[in-house]
């Protein structure tokens, strides 16, 4: 990210309501060193993202067409190996069934996947929203 990307980035954060007080620090940076020094020093993630969370983003990559609705269900059922509850699961499981044989797979399947991915899809996008411009 450029400099004036990120001070782009800061004051777009400011509302009526004022800034986070680190926000206010990146958008008085003096240049990129600044910046990264004060994100390395206030500003660290710890743990693992959330099951919630990795299913919101493969809902929110699929309403945004950056995976098609048969890769989104992989991706939480297969690749990430989420313990959703059952219900869910057996939703997803039934949704991926219809792939490879069905003539409508994809109108069929979303049936079943869409109230899963609208309960985790804001999850994701309210968590990176933050970070948005």
């Amino acid at each position: 990210m450029s400099y004036e990307k990120a001070i782009e980035w800061a004051y777009s954060q400011y509302t009526d309501e004022g800034v986070d007080p680190f926000i206010e620090k990146i958008s008085l940076a003096s240049d990129v060193s600044e910046i990264i020094e004060l994100i390395s020093n206030d500003f660290q993630v710890y743990g693992e993202p959330t099951q919630d969370f990795l299913a919101g983003e493969a809902a929110s990559k699929y309403s945004k067409e950056r995976l098609s609705l048969y890769d989104a269900i992989a991706r939480i059922l297969f690749d990430l190996d989420l313990e959703l509850p059952k219900e869910e699961q057996q939703e997803l499981y039934i949704a991926e069934d219809y792939f490879g044989w069905h003539d409508h797979a994809e109108k069929e399947a979303v049936r079943y996947v869409l109230p899963i991915f609208s309960k985790y899809r804001p999850i994701y996008e309210h968590a990176v929203e933050q970070f948005g411009i």
